[in-house]
């Protein structure tokens, strides 16, 4: 399915957030709570894990990921109790995500699969009839099963989605550069540009341009500026998969 291009007024109303972050249902380990401006979306997201942080951070640097809506929807729950009554309580998923050239993809995000715990395969049975009735995927996913390195990588890129103002000028001719020479390390560009621009100006142009996904790097290896940067292919993405997924 195509999205890019598409008006997105209707589902910002559809799946605006249905309830506000906190940490007031984790008493013996209170959850890392948060906020961010996604620069993809234009709004503040609220965040309430570090492993929620984690997941929005790669969703944000995703070449294909158009949109994506945290706490999306409220799915309700049926559950017997122990006398054998049918009850049921509303759940608010984690996230739906609209990536190009896929169906909607509602994601639920954990600390571990190693949790057998019975709520939650009551949830996971609920949400993945839910996203299946609206014609979307669902899947469980664990960030912090990521190897480390591409975490700490995330990390750092995640600080320059944001465009600075001098970054329009800069940005071209980094790619035109790159493009005649075909590949260069982070350190051999950025000094390429001496005496012509400042390079510690030069040198957050080329980190946003992987971060937005003009420029691959290898994200499996720590990067650094001396690390191997190339115009991004269509068969040399970035982010081959968003995260280690496991389908329920």
């Amino acid at each position: 399915m195509h999205w890019i291009g598409k008006s997105w007024e209707k589902e910002n109303v559809e799946f605006a957030p249905k309830r506000k972050v906190d940490n007031k249902g984790s008493r013996k380990r209170p959850h890392v709570i948060g906020a961010f401006h996604s620069h993809m979306m234009n709004v503040v997201v609220e965040y309430e894990s570090l492993n929620e942080w984690a997941f929005y951070s790669l969703l944000e640097l995703d070449t294909n990921t158009v949109r994506y809506y945290v706490q999306p929807v409220q799915i309700n729950v049926p559950y017997t109790d122990d006398v054998g009554n049918l009850k049921s309580w509303l759940h608010v998923s984690d996230v739906l995500v609209f990536r190009e050239g896929s169906i909607p993809h509602l994601y639920q995000i954990k600390e571990s699969p190693n949790n057998s715990d019975k709520k939650l395969k009551i949830i996971n049975k609920a949400c993945e009839k839910y996203a299946a009735s609206r014609g979307w995927g669902y899947t469980v996913i664990y960030p912090k099963s990521l190897p480390k390195v591409v975490s700490m990588n995330i990390d750092l890129l995640a600080g320059f989605t944001k465009t600075r103002k001098w970054f329009h000028s800069y940005s071209p001719q980094v790619i035109s550069k790159l493009r005649f020479v075909g590949e260069a390390s982070i350190t051999e560009l950025f000094q390429s540009f001496i005496p012509q621009y400042d390079p510690l100006l030069v040198l957050p142009v080329i980190y946003h341009l992987i971060a937005t996904g003009y420029l691959w790097v290898n994200i499996d290896e720590p990067i650094t500026e001396y690390s191997t940067v190339r115009i991004l292919s269509e068969t040399n993405q970035l982010f081959l998969q968003i995260g280690q997924e496991e389908e329920v």
